[in-house]
């Protein structure tokens, strides 16, 4: 006679340790993966700091070199910046860079030189304010995750696919976004580091408002750069 309930029994016990088995292939492949991920942001990380150490390096010789008095001023920004807690390092690079854009400025304007380095001074103390900094990392990560109106965004989209087509278009779109930020940046920041008098009253309204949607709307679109000296 036939066992036939024990061979179900065999059988059944067989699938399940089948099952079993790839359950933990699955499971080891998505632990594989994950660790790959965390070496790659760790790496991905490292770098970042290493470059935005070298900036802070770069932008300290400029003012230096240009103008030893805003050394305590760029000290203060700095100090102001690491106080905060998951101020993005991009946001605190783009700053340093704007500074040392306006250093340059300064060395080739020889004739607007001592005005330029005037506005530049007054600029880093406007910037020098943690209020400030914290909506510029609201806004920052707003337009990363798409949350406010873009400007330009299919644009520099497609800038993004030509020279980083090798990304999966997540990464891509972020860029993007990135890159939209940066140009909101460009008449926050620079514009307070070039022509403090004209763009502090923008700042202000920038600092104080909720609605970060609506004031991107309304925020001009270029800095006329020579105009203002």
């Amino acid at each position: 006679m036939v066992d036939t309930f024990s061979n179900q029994n065999k059988s059944k016990t067989l699938e399940e340790a089948l099952k079993d088995a790839k359950e933990e292939k699955d499971d080891a492949g998505t632990l594989d993966d994950k660790i790959r991920e965390a070496e790659r942001e760790i790496i991905r990380t490292e770098l970042e700091h290493e470059v935005y150490a070298a900036s802070i390096r770069l932008t300290y010789q400029q003012v230096k070199d240009v103008d030893p008095e805003s050394i305590p001023l760029l000290w203060d920004l700095i100090k102001t910046m690491e106080r905060i807690p998951n101020l993005d390092i991009h946001l605190k690079k783009y700053i340093l860079d704007s500074i040392q854009d306006v250093t340059l400025d300064a060395e080739t304007y020889q004739d607007r030189r001592e005005r330029i380095i005037q506005n530049l001074r007054r600029g880093i103390k406007i910037l020098t304010n943690e209020k400030g900094l914290l909506k510029m990392n609201e806004l920052y990560y707003l337009a990363l995750d798409g949350k406010i109106p873009l400007r330009d965004f299919d644009e520099y989209l497609k800038k993004v696919r030509n020279w980083a087509y090798e990304l999966d278009q997540e990464t891509q779109i972020r860029y993007a976004r990135r890159e939209v930020a940066y140009d909101y940046f460009e008449v926050i920041i620079k514009g307070l580091l070039i022509d403090p008098t004209k763009y502090e009253p923008l700042y202000k309204q920038f600092i104080e408002t909720d609605n970060l949607g609506e004031f991107v709307k309304h925020l001009p679109k270029y800095i006329k750069k020579l105009g203002l000296f």
